[in-house]
């Protein structure tokens, strides 16, 4: 699963971005400093599952379909 930090990224330039990623790959891993929740629920609505969890100074979220 490849893996992608956002967190030196604005937070508007996100989510287009997390979305390229997955329809590329199928399943996509995020480094971000918080727990994105409207991310999150934006994903499970259009159908991925979510695996989130706080690791040191940041949050590690897997992304599948």
């Amino acid at each position: 699963m490849e893996v992608l930090d956002v967190r030196d990224l604005p937070h508007p330039e996100r989510p287009p971005l997390v979305m390229k990623m997955l329809e590329e790959k199928g399943e996509l891993e995020i480094i971000v400093e918080v727990n994105p929740v409207p991310l999150i629920q934006m994903l499970k609505e259009k159908g991925y599952s979510i695996e989130s969890r706080k690791e040191e100074d940041y949050w590690r979220i897997s992304i599948r379909r």
